[in-house]
């Protein structure tokens, strides 16, 4: 990724035995770089910024982190007033909304810096060229869904008129991906001796763990699965599903398509479709798996008292549960899957971006490229338990029992929706999951037929 380590290293080298040459100090001009993030302290990304600012003495980095709930808002706002972050993170799912506001990664990033002038033996100011991440280098380097996020097409005039031309708008420094919860004390006492592999096994560990009172009303939750009110993550958690039982999400035009059968799969219903029958079997009373429903708590809090014995999250979550239930027994396991031969899993993300208003983009996307190289960003993934974004990183990580079950879904994970308004396609799905057949209308793939055409118009 650094194209010009030997010109860096070779200029540390020289100005660390400046102070031989009895030159005067050139002063270049102070840069600032402001770096708004979601969640992340601020501490996370401080090995990096130290590592850079050797190199970069001129460069400034303020790091702000903000709830998720506060962020988007304050961004927009600020923006406006043009008192924006120079850097920011955005989730995957929002950056062709976002597309507007960014600026992609130029060729080359040109940076001021200090050399030595040999014949005047003494510092000069100069512009420090390096060339910039490839897609070459992109696809090489990180896991796949990374490219289908953050590459997109820019319509550019030529000598045959406006041709799109393919950018990198972001870059990861992890890669988070959907997995499975589980108490472990819950599913020792109903001697179960390990978490589901598969969906078919998590439907009958749901009928031993599952736990009704005298009223026949749940006592113990099984699992956090079914409803969209009260689940997190629950479109995730549906559109994983509907990718691993065959469902095409969106095709290759940009048509939204999990309501129909792909071409060349033979199915009586959309694979989709079946996905929305099996996610809310777990909330009907009538069904043998019936396990969760809307007057239950919210997933995360039923899981954190024992309520319930899994619950679907990201590796953030699990640094919440052990924060606010230090006591609780429970550890992760990977996602289960429809076929364990054809494996598929899901990822959410923040991706890292330069804001289209900053006054010093070539200094913000040099750190950026600094920052996501695997020198640098093992630190971050430390802090943050984390899973990688970089390939290279990924036996690594494997290593360690609790970064494993995220990690070893990297290279299976799908990120579908490239869309503009992420938020719409949550109350999108959310209605989908919440309307049931009824005896007027007993016809499941007219509902998600509906969800399909609504998701589209967000293209």
């Amino acid at each position: 990724m650094r194209q010009l380590a030997f010109a860096t290293i070779a200029l540390s080298l020289i100005l660390m035995g400046f102070s031989c040459l009895g030159g005067s100090n050139v002063q270049i001009q102070p840069v600032t770089l402001e770096y708004w993030r979601i969640d992340d302290s601020p501490d996370a990304l401080a090995p990096a910024i130290e590592a850079y600012q050797k190199e970069h003495p001129n460069v400034t980095i303020n790091v702000r982190s903000f709830r998720f709930d506060e962020y988007e808002n304050s961004l927009l706002v600020a923006l406006a007033e043009d008192r924006g972050p120079d850097l920011f993170n955005l989730p995957n799912v929002w950056l062709e909304s976002w597309k507007g506001k960014l600026l992609p990664l130029p060729e080359k990033t040109v940076v001021p810096t200090q050399v030595v002038d040999s014949e005047r033996k003494q510092l000069v100011a100069t512009n420090l060229e390096e060339k910039s991440l490839t897609l070459l280098d992109l696809r090489n380097q990180f896991v796949e869904v990374v490219e289908d996020d953050v590459v997109m097409l820019t319509p550019t005039t030529g000598e045959r008129g406006e041709v799109p031309t393919e950018e990198i708008w972001g870059l990861p420094y992890s890669v988070d991906t959907l997995a499975l919860f589980y108490n472990v004390d819950l599913l020792r006492q109903a001697n179960i001796s390990a978490p589901p592999d598969t969906w078919k096994e998590f439907q009958d560990q749901v009928k031993t763990l599952t736990v009704y009172d005298d009223q026949d009303q749940i006592e113990q939750s099984a699992a956090a699965i079914g409803t969209a009110q009260n689940v997190r993550h629950s479109t995730d958690l549906l559109s994983a599903i509907m990718i691993q039982n065959g469902a095409e999400m969106v095709n290759e035009n940009g048509r939204v398509n999990f309501a129909r059968i792909p071409a060349g799969l033979e199915r009586e219903r959309p694979p989709g479709v079946e996905a929305l029958i099996f996610y809310q079997a777990f909330t009907n009373e009538r069904s043998t798996y019936y396990t969760w429903n809307n007057d239950l708590p919210d997933s995360m809090d039923a899981f954190i008292q024992g309520k319930t014995a899994f619950y679907f999250g990201y590796p953030y979550d699990r640094i919440e549960i052990a924060e606010r239930a230090p006591q609780l027994n429970f550890t992760v396991a990977e996602l289960p899957q429809v076929s364990p031969s054809n494996v598929r899993n899901i990822a959410h993300y923040p991706v890292e971006v330069v804001s289209a208003k900053s006054r010093h983009p070539n200094e913000a996307w040099n750190f950026l490229q600094f920052a996501a190289n695997a020198d640098h960003v093992r630190d971050f993934l430390a802090a943050t338990d984390r899973p990688t974004a970089l390939r290279s990183l990924i036996s690594e990580q494997l290593t360690d029992p609790e970064a494993k079950p995220f990690v070893s879904q990297l290279l299976t994970a799908d990120s579908w929706y490239n869309g503009e308004d992420w938020p719409e396609v949550v109350e999108i799905f959310d209605t989908m999951i919440e309307t049931y057949p009824t005896i007027e209308e007993p016809n499941l793939e007219k509902i998600v037929t509906t969800a399909a055409n609504l998701v589209q118009r967000t293209y």
